[in-house]
């Protein structure tokens, strides 16, 4: 029984975790504009379009200017502050 409950535990953290893998993502560029209104970190993509995501910190990423990473998105609701860029909620992102 106390196997059973384990792997149920282990299971649910598991399926809980963010998606590490991130097939079929994008290539993008960290960007740090914290020196400009109600701007932070945004994500270059290869096209020269923005992102503004709005859950980078939920990603255990060390944020260098400049940093290549891989990502897959979503575009979100709401306006923005900053306005450089597509406001977006970030479901898989890893370094490259």
């Amino acid at each position: 029984m106390r196997k059973f409950i384990f792997l149920f535990l282990l299971l649910i953290i598991v399926s809980c975790a963010k998606d590490t893998n991130c097939k079929n993502s994008e290539h993008a560029e960290l960007k740090n504009l914290t020196g400009f209104d109600g701007c932070g970190w945004v994500l270059e993509l290869d096209n020269g379009s923005k992102l503004e995501p709005e859950n980078l910190s939920d990603f255990e990423i060390e944020l260098v200017e400049g940093k290549d990473v891989h990502l897959k998105y979503s575009e979100s609701q709401g306006g923005s502050f900053c306005m450089v860029g597509q406001k977006v909620i970030i479901d898989c992102l890893t370094e490259d």
